[in-house]
C-alpha cells in the first residue's frame, strides 16, 4: 500500500466533509496527531478504524486501501468481501479482549480474596504485599489489551470491591480497622495502576514520535 498515496487520499475526503483533523479524530476516538501522520503517510490507521473511517469519509475500504476512487461493480463486491472479514475478525478481537479482561479480574482476586483467605494472623505483612502485586500485575495485563481507557478505569472500583471483600474476610478476625486497611492497600493498588497506564502512555508517546 501506497501510505502517501493513502494519507492525501484521507486528507483530500476529509476536508471535502468540512472536518477538521481534531474534529475528525474525536470522531475515531483517536488523537489529532495520528490523524496528521496518517495523512502525511508517516503511519497507516489500524484496521480496527477502517470501517468507521471510511464511514465517516463516504468511501469503501477498497478505495481507501488503494487511496483513489473506483466505481466498478467488480470493485464493490471485493469491498463487500473485505468489510465482512474486518468486522469477523474485529467481533472475534472484541470476545477475546472481554475474556482476557474477566481472566485480569480473577487473577486480581486470588491476589486480594484467595490469598487472605488462606492467610493466617502470622501473614500480616504478606497479604498487603500480595495485593499490590496482584495490581500490579493486573495493571501490567490490562496495559495489553487493546481496550477503551474508560473499561481500564472500571477496573479500579472492581479492584477495591475485591479489597473491601479481602479485608473482610482477612481483617475482621484479627483489626478493628479493616476497612481502614482495605482503602489505604485500594488507594496503594490504584495508584499503581494509574502509573502502570502512565508508563504505558508514555512508551507509546515514544513510539510515535519515533
Amino acid at each position: 500500500m501506497e501510505q502517501e498515496k493513502i494519507g492525501k487520499f484521507i486528507a483530500e475526503n476529509r476536508k471535502a466533509k468540512g472536518l477538521t483533523q481534531i474534529e475528525f479524530a474525536e470522531k475515531l476516538g483517536v488523537s489529532n496527531k495520528s490523524v496528521s501522520r496518517w495523512e502525511t503517510g508517516k503511519n497507516m490507521p489500524d484496521v480496527s478504524l477502517f470501517l468507521p473511517l471510511c464511514e465517516l469519509l463516504g468511501i469503501s475500504v477498497n478505495e481507501l486501501i488503494i487511496g483513489e476512487r473506483i466505481s466498478t461493480e467488480e470493485s464493490k463486491k471485493a469491498d463487500e468481501v473485505i468489510v465482512e472479514t474486518i468486522k469477523t475478525s474485529n467481533k472475534k478481537l472484541r470476545t477475546l479482549h472481554i475474556l482476557l479482561y474477566v481472566v485480569v479480574v480473577l487473577v486480581n482476586a486470588v491476589f486480594t480474596i484467595v490469598v487472605p483467605l488462606t492467610a493466617t494472623p502470622s501473614d500480616a505483612m504478606a497479604v498487603p504485599l500480595m495485593a499490590i502485586i496482584g495490581g500490579a500485575l493486573s495493571a501490567l495485563l490490562l496495559s495489553i489489551l487493546n481496550i477503551k481507557p474508560v473499561w481500564k478505569f472500571i477496573f479500579i472500583p472492581i479492584s477495591a470491591i475485591e479489597l473491601l471483600i479481602g479485608s473482610a474476610i482477612y481483617c475482621s478476625d484479627i483489626f478493628d480497622y479493616g476497612l481502614q486497611y482495605a482503602t489505604i492497600i485500594a488507594f496503594i493498588e490504584s495508584a499503581i495502576f494509574l502509573l502502570a497506564m502512565g508508563i504505558e502512555k508514555i512508551i507509546k508517546i515514544s513510539i510515535y514520535l519515533t
